[in-house]
């Protein structure tokens, strides 16, 4: 593996580990990490062709018949991209929707959804072109998957395509997902080549099935039992802050509430001082001291 590579699989440890020990958005932080990877594609690429990089070799998933993908390409092809567009395209589903899907779930079942459908579709995108030979790039597969869940958990939501423009038509999450696949199924049938349709909807698919078995699996740190909202109802000055409230109220899980928690948190203003607040042992509190008892 070339220098350039191990430096991008450093990239990926490095934003993962931040995001953990930071408790930060981990799809934020992949979005900076695509970014760093691809400018180390550019970095080493030859006469602008960045698919001439060796990143490319070293961390995409290539197929070949009597050659089977590098072990760990099947994660690490979710970082390679191969051109601008192509980042740009993905940037949009990692910071646009998976942010708030990952608020509501936790970011330990969003990783597992984002990875686990990711490598689902790239296994779909193989088997569907067995004669090869085939190089697959792109957290594309991974961001359908985590939308797949967000649709078949969350069908109410209503969420903006493409853009966030002003007068831009939002739509319930589960319809979208529906659109997408059906979407996705005519282009693989009849769009253009050069793009994995069949890894986007073997990983919307995989995403919408596996979205409930997700949530059953136990957070990390989780209590195990309902976190108490009643002091935060006074801090729910503003519509947002209300929105956050009732999905705090109804949600039924724990490790979903502590979620919700954590983002109404986040989201609201000491009113001693305006300024942010953050939980600890098992109050609410502000740097000037003001505190309540969740």
């Amino acid at each position: 593996m070339e220098p350039a590579s191990l430096a991008a699989v450093a990239v990926i440890i490095l934003a993962t580990a931040y995001a953990l020990v930071r408790k930060a958005p981990l799809s934020l932080l992949y979005a900076v990490a695509i970014l760093a990877v691809y400018a180390l594609e550019v970095a080493t690429s030859s006469f602008g062709f960045v698919q001439s990089s060796g990143v490319v070799r070293d961390l995409g998933l290539a197929f070949f018949r009597g050659d089977l993908p590098a072990p760990w390409s099947w994660i690490t092809f979710e970082f390679v991209h191969a051109s601008e567009l192509h980042v740009f395209l993905n940037l949009l589903g990692l910071l646009l929707i998976s942010p708030t899907f990952e608020e509501r779930v936790g970011t330990f079942r969003w990783a597992i959804l984002f990875f686990a459908g990711g490598a689902f579709g790239a296994l779909v995108f193989v088997l569907v072109h067995l004669a090869g030979p085939v190089l697959l790039v792109g957290a594309s597969a991974g961001i359908f998957a985590t939308f797949g869940a967000y649709g078949r958990l969350f069908p109410r939501d209503r969420v903006t395509l493409f853009l966030p423009i002003p007068g831009m038509p939002s739509l319930p999450a589960l319809q979208v997902v529906v659109l997408f696949l059906i979407v996705e199924m005519v282009l693989s049938a009849f769009g253009p080549t050069g793009i994995a349709w069949e890894a986007h909807a073997g990983a919307l698919l995989f995403g919408f099935g596996a979205g409930p078995l997700t949530m059953r699996l136990p957070l990390p740190g989780g209590r195990g039992r309902l976190v108490p909202v009643l002091g935060l109802r006074d801090l729910a000055t503003s519509p947002d802050l209300r929105r956050l409230l009732d999905e705090t109220e109804r949600a039924d899980l724990p490790e979903t509430r502590e979620a919700w928690v954590d983002a109404f948190v986040r989201t609201a203003r000491c009113p001693k001082c305006g300024g942010s607040l953050r939980r600890r042992l098992g109050r609410i509190v502000s740097d000037c001291g003001w505190r309540v008892r969740l």
